[in-house]
């Protein structure tokens, strides 16, 4: 009995793969952060900002594919709940709806905090997994 359980389980994964069911692991999970400039840092403005994002893709504004969106910085101000339309640009809302990566932020002296928000075609904010953690500057 013991043989033929052990045989039998030995087998499965073969059974299964040949049926086209094997066990898939899952997507990894996404990623969205600052490359540029790091949480803490003390700059000039205009300030570099850079964009990162891992086991997502980056797709424009308007243009709806699967597991895509597009960048949106907040400054100094609460990221809207999953599944609302990220307010028009303004002073708090920056939207790069081309697909950018990266840009220039004007930034007035003092202490600012910074989040990464990936949007989807419509400007709807997709998930928790794809908002930033904060990062803190200080612009001199």
């Amino acid at each position: 009995m013991i043989r033929r359980t052990l045989l039998l389980l030995a087998c499965l994964p073969v059974v299964a793969a040949a049926q086209g069911t094997a066990p898939q692991a899952p997507p990894p999970k996404p990623e969205i952060f600052f490359r540029e400039p790091a949480n803490g840092a003390t700059v000039s403005s205009p300030v570099t900002v850079v964009f990162g994002l891992r086991n997502y893709g980056v797709a424009p504004a308007g243009i709806k594919v699967d597991n895509t969106g597009h960048f949106h910085v907040i400054i100094d101000g609460p990221v809207p709940p999953v599944g609302t339309i990220i307010p028009p640009n303004d002073a708090v809302h920056r939207h790069f709806g081309t697909g950018g990566i990266e840009t220039k932020l004007t930034l007035t002296p003092g202490t600012h905090t910074l989040r990464l928000v990936l949007g989807d075609f419509e400007h709807k904010v997709i998930s928790t997994d794809l908002v930033s953690a904060p990062i803190t500057i200080t612009v001199k």
